[in-house]
């Protein structure tokens, strides 16, 4: 006989911590160059790197896997 196991994901802490990651993988790389990356620059970092670890753990379904 099977028995279904029930798994219950904490969703917040998996995206928090995937946010956390990126915010600061991308503030280390705006700085990966120069001593003094401008605002634009830092922010623009930081979205991408966010941006690239919520992807990491969530399918948007707008792209084949």
């Amino acid at each position: 006989m099977s028995r279904k196991v029930k798994l219950k994901i904490n969703t917040y802490k998996i995206i928090s911590q995937a946010v956390e990651d990126g915010i600061a993988y991308g503030f280390n790389r705006a700085y990966k160059h120069t001593d003094t990356p401008g605002a634009e620059h830092i922010k623009d970092q930081i979205e991408q790197a966010v941006l690239n670890e919520l992807c990491d753990v969530i399918n948007f379904g707008d792209a084949p896997e």
